[in-house]
């Protein structure tokens, strides 16, 4: 595999650094999100000129940018960040009203908790805020590029991205990458036809686009047929105006050393040993953001039944759960938490003591959890990959089993996890939960083993210059390397 040693111009939504007032001086802060902490390292890593832009509605990112602070740090991050200021309305319409309220929704097929909600009479001026962030995004990039580029761009807040980009500047090699599920033909095209064709449209601008799994690349094939695209579903490709885009898939790997080595901090031993705190029970854990997608009230609902089918069990099992923030802005999600904790408490009720819920954005805490559980509940209703399952198997110290959903990414790694085929079923949840709990410390052992393998298989620099060398393939007029 080639190195690709040209300009790379990363586009996302987050990027990698904020700027924070120390004692009335402006300090940069890593931004947590497994995304940016992923292209940072792509970043550093890359042997030739990177430069990343996201846009930011931190004022004092504003400041910092004014005083010439960002270009200072290029040295520091070993590639060059340039922000982009944005609105806080315009910025909450893109991410909130149109990013959340219909694309997350959507994706991940929670309309039922999260309604879609858009203009009527006029569906496609629901999209404005996302459109004029795409585009000022795309903007920067065309202003950035050197000739002959690849603009990388990532995920589902950036699909209009990829068009504006290929209108202004068709010398660029174009990959967008989607960290999340794509939907069904049945699902996207539940949104008004404006809505779907412009979504589609705008990522059809790129050369090649990757995807978690193979599931969801034909998910986007079938969308684009049903769209009247010329499609080849077999090699993966779309003609469309006249130009070819390609669809392949990469599974996204997790930064183990850096990962390793964060879970072994001084904050995280604390939070391990206070976690198990002398208590002799088995710990089921989960960590995940309250997010209705991440499924934790039926999690709990489960739980609350093994216990109900098995009283006995509360003497010998507990649940950790430890929770981040999540878009508290949004009232939809504000309720998705009410009842997060209305169901913490209704089986604490019936089994005091059996549920400990943690809230907050403490991930030493959350690292401490990960490497104390016995059974690691993954549960999710559809996740793009789900970094905590991937996580789990590597920092754990008990050979821990992990119930995963076969609707997150990650399943398709960890083949050695107790699978969960349909995670909106309490029932069978609660059966998985079971089944894990009674794994022999033989069986537990050999799947521990095979799924931190597979985790550690996957590099993050290797993941990224398979597109970037399957991105070249094609500006030379062949085809990706890397499976469908």
């Amino acid at each position: 595999m080639s190195i690709n040693t040209g300009h790379l111009v990363l586009l996302s939504d987050r990027g990698p650094v904020q700027f924070v007032d120390q004692a009335g001086k402006l300090v940069p802060a890593p931004r947590p999100s497994s995304v940016t902490a992923l292209l940072d390292g792509v970043a550093k890593a890359r042997p030739g000129r990177t430069t990343w832009v996201a846009p930011t509605v931190a004022e004092l990112d504003a400041r910092a940018l004014r005083s010439g602070l960002f270009g200072r740090l290029t040295a520091s991050l070993g590639y060059e960040y340039t922000p982009l200021p944005v609105g806080e309305n315009e910025y909450r319409g893109y991410y909130d009203d149109v990013g959340v309220n219909i694309l997350w929704s959507i994706l991940h097929g929670i309309e039922d908790q999260i309604p879609v909600v858009y203009s009527r009479d006029d569906p496609s001026g629901s999209l404005a805020p996302y459109r004029a962030v795409n585009r000022a995004l795309a903007e920067s990039a065309v202003g950035t590029a050197a000739e002959a580029a690849t603009v990388a761009i990532h995920d589902y807040q950036l699909m209009l991205a990829p068009a504006l980009v290929r209108a202004r500047r068709p010398d660029t090699r174009i990959i967008h990458f989607s960290h999340t599920p794509f939907p069904t033909p049945e699902s996207l095209f539940a949104l008004p036809p404006a809505i779907a064709r412009a979504l589609v449209g705008g990522m059809l601008g790129a050369d090649l686009l990757g995807f978690q799994r193979s599931r969801w690349a034909q998910r986007f094939l079938d969308c684009c047929a049903k769209l009247g695209a010329d499609v080849d579903h077999d090699r993966g490709l779309v003609r469309h105006r006249g130009r070819v885009t390609w669809v392949r898939r990469y599974p996204t790997p997790m930064d183990v050393p850096r990962l390793v080595s964060r879970s072994r901090s001084a904050g995280a031993e604390r939070w391990a040993l206070q976690l198990r705190g002398g208590d002799p029970r088995r710990i089921i854990a989960r960590v995940d953001r309250l997010d209705p997608a991440k499924n934790a009230v039926r999690g709990f609902q489960a739980y609350g039944l093994l216990l109900d089918q098995d009283p006995a069990l509360a003497a010998t099992v507990r649940f950790v759960a430890c929770f981040l923030p999540s878009r508290e802005r949004i009232a939809d999600y504000r309720r998705y938490a009410e009842q997060t904790w209305a169901i913490v408490d209704r089986v604490n009720t019936r089994h005091p003591g059996s549920i400990s819920a943690h809230y907050g954005d403490d991930h030493e805490r959350a690292l401490g959890l990960l490497r104390t559980y016995d059974v690691l509940l993954v549960n999710p209703v559809a996740d793009g990959l789900n970094a905590v399952a991937l996580e789990g198997p590597v920092v754990n110290d008990r050979h821990g089993a992990v119930v995963l959903s076969g609707e997150a990414g990650s399943a398709d790694v960890l083949t050695g996890a107790v699978p969960l085929a349909e995670p909106r079923d309490v029932e069978a949840t609660a059966d998985m939960l079971r089944a894990a709990l009674g794994l022999t410390p033989d069986e537990r052992l050999v799947r521990a083993r095979a799924m931190t393998a597979a985790v550690t298989a996957l590099r993050p620099v290797e993941w990224f210059e398979h597109q970037m060398s399957d991105v070249d393939a094609i500006a030379a007029g062949g085809a990706p390397c890397c499976p469908l």
